[in-house]
């Protein structure tokens, strides 16, 4: 743990503290990305990997100059956004603003509400039923939904003293080492991003969430950003835990957060 705060704090980064300086902590976030590839400008950030390796850039515009394996899905989302009448819900009647402003923290319940958590509860009010949270049908709509606000900018706010505690208990996640492996988030996607994990080169996690919900070629499918999450945990042999959980939806508030001032991007294909 000792060793954890020294690195942490070496980003500017410092775990735990009582009031939450967003600001300080992008500076610091994106002084690191700039310090290890001093070539990569802030915007490129929304590429993900492909803005940091070469070989990986010239295969990813290949497959957006083709037709992007993601394309048919995201199509379909958009039908079931007004097929299951979301487009009546406040929360989403303004898709674009929708995306925007998501996450947030609500005052009234004292939690971060995700875009996905936002799309459940307004489908199970159309509806009636229970909406899954990682792939399929959610991710879908969530991907379209994310397209009507290509090239606004991420703009998470993070305010009121609740907002904070939540903000911290994100970052506390994000950084803290777990399973058998002992790793955090950030050991792959902060201090070994660019490097190779086996055949996969380490993506950075600026500009991580500009692109989510994502299409993998491991997947074969759309999954969303806490499907990601999860299989993260698996990957470091930790305990799983479910998406859309409030340790989840903590981070998701810290991680957009760091992606401040990055558009969000409708290229969402991923190895």
């Amino acid at each position: 743990m000792k060793k954890l705060v020294t690195i942490v704090a070496n980003l500017g980064l410092l775990v735990g503290m009582a009031s939450a300086d967003v600001a300080s902590d992008q500076k610091a976030f994106i002084k690191h990305f700039k310090t290890i590839f001093p070539n990569v400008e802030f915007a490129d950030y929304t590429n993900g990997v492909y803005a940091v390796d070469q070989g990986s850039r010239e295969q990813f515009e290949e497959i957006l100059d083709g037709i992007p394996p993601y394309e048919e899905a995201v199509e379909k989302g958009g039908k079931e956004y007004l097929k299951f009448g979301l487009n009546k819900c406040s929360s989403l009647k303004d898709p674009a603003a929708a995306r925007v402003k998501h996450p947030y923290f609500d005052e009234i319940t004292q939690q971060v509400v995700t875009l996905e958590s936002a799309i459940k509860k307004c489908y199970q009010q159309r509806t009636g039923k229970k909406l899954g949270s990682k792939k399929g049908k959610i991710a879908r709509i969530s991907a379209w939904i994310s397209d009507q606000a290509a090239g606004q900018k991420i703009n998470v706010k993070v305010e009121s003293a609740g907002a904070k505690a939540a903000y911290e208990e994100g970052k506390v996640f994000f950084y803290a080492k777990r399973g058998q492996f002992n790793m955090s988030c950030a050991d792959c996607h902060v201090y070994n991003a660019g490097k190779k994990a086996r055949a996969d080169i380490l993506s950075p996690a600026l500009g991580h969430t500009t692109h989510l919900p994502m299409y993998r070629a491991k997947w074969a499918s759309m999954g969303t950003l806490h499907r990601r999450y999860g299989g993260c945990l698996k990957n470091m042999r930790a305990k799983p835990l479910k998406a859309q959980t409030e340790a989840f939806r903590n981070m998701e508030f810290f991680h957009q957060a760091m992606s401040n001032g990055l558009e969000i991007t409708a290229d969402r294909y991923r190895k």
